[in-house]
């Protein structure tokens, strides 16, 4: 492929479709609006599948994450106050985990170090997009490096910088969805070592989940109503740990320390109507999806995927056609994980009459029917 990549956004998405193409594209040129060093101390955790494992096996930097990775080998689901439980292990669906917990700035640590070594790759930090025009099959783009106007030509948009930011020049209708609901995030430890098991647990402040982390901490995801959320968020430390074993339980014995809290609201958003030119859109730029199910950033790393084989495939295509059969391919599989999603949602972050019922009897079902069950693992581990 002799055509120019620019790629708008350096967080995962953007970084690890870089590194697919580094092989066969003339030159790509990543555009990230954050300083290199933004992200080093981010906490935040991030939910790897098996899927994402694989792709990153592909760009050769999964051994280096491994000693800042924590394996899930059991995912515990269960509720508060009503019967009905599932237990899912690794080894059902033979695999070493069930997915890895990595924060985010260790995993685009690693990304960036990746970046900086390679010869076809140039990363521009401190970078902001303002506006991109077509002209005779490229796209012409005006960009602020460190305060200074530049120009770039490209053959390739590609955007992966999270779908905030309106750029001149590119037309993109989006349908959102709030679901007036906010989360909450944060680190804990308890009394008794994680053992890799993650829990998810249904209250009647909202569905939560405790990932394993490094040095036997847990990374807490808290969703529920905004108001509820901002209640919590409130609360000083000790008061929001009695709050905490209060909804959980006591199952990973009891909570002792929370770092620092932050929340933010959940909306659901797709891309009903595509940009007509040689741009595509991958990672939270194409969609963005309730953290339930863990699929989001695992989505945007197949976008990159399927993108970078679209490319491989069809190296002498019109790009504009290549890009129009990467997004009607994207079309189905998108709208089948929000599906998915949405139906998670709408029976885990209810507190309906009967619904606690209802979500007894599917974690039940889950526990009793191992084809359904191993269907499900498979569902989430690979998004497909």
């Amino acid at each position: 492929m002799n055509n120019s990549i620019a790629i708008i956004g350096g967080g995962p998405v953007g970084a690890i479709f870089a590194l697919l193409n580094e092989s066969i594209a003339s030159k790509i040129v990543l555009l990230e609006s954050n300083s290199q060093t933004h992200t080093k101390s981010d906490k935040r955790a991030l939910a790897l599948s098996n899927g994402s494992k694989f792709i990153l096996e592909k760009i050769d930097i999964w051994k280096d994450l491994e000693d800042r990775l924590t394996p899930i080998k059991t995912i515990h689901t269960s509720q508060k106050g009503t019967f009905g439980r599932s237990l899912m292990e690794a080894e059902e669906i033979e695999q070493e985990a069930l997915g890895y917990i990595i924060s985010y700035g260790d995993l685009v640590s690693v990304l960036q170090k990746k970046i900086s070594n390679s010869k076809h790759i140039e990363a521009l930090y401190d970078s902001e997009l303002i506006s991109s025009i077509s002209k005779e099959n490229k796209q012409n783009l005006i960009f602020k490096c460190k305060s200074i106007e530049k120009s770039l030509n490209c053959d390739l948009l590609v955007l992966a910088d999270g779908g905030g930011s309106e750029i001149t020049g590119i037309d993109i209708t989006r349908t959102n969805k709030s679901f007036e609901h906010s989360a909450l995030v944060t680190h804990v430890e308890t009394d008794i070592p994680h053992s890799n098991v993650a829990y998810e647990r249904f209250t009647n402040a909202g569905p939560m989940a405790l990932l394993p982390n490094l040095n036997g901490q847990y990374s807490l995801v808290w969703t529920g109503p905004k108001y509820e959320i901002t209640r919590l968020s409130q609360l000083n430390k000790s008061e929001f740990l009695r709050a905490l074993q209060q909804h959980f339980g006591d199952r990973v014995g009891t909570f002792t320390l929370s770092e620092k809290i932050i929340t933010f609201p959940l909306w659901q958003s797709f891309i009903s109507k595509y940009p007509k030119k040689n741009i595509a859109i991958i990672g939270n730029s194409a969609q963005t999806m309730h953290p339930v199910a863990g699929q989001g950033l695992n989505t945007g790393i197949r976008d990159a995927l399927i993108l970078s084989d679209c490319i491989k495939k069809d190296v002498n295509l019109d790009l504009k056609l290549m890009v129009n059969n990467f997004n009607q391919m994207r079309k189905k599989e998108t709208k089948n994980i929000l599906r998915f999603t949405d139906s998670l949602v709408t029976l885990f972050s209810n507190d309906f009459v009967g619904v606690n019922k209802i979500r007894g009897m599917a974690l039940s079902f889950l526990d009793l029917i191992p084809p359904v069950k191993k269907r499900f693992l498979k569902k989430m581990s690979y998004g497909k």
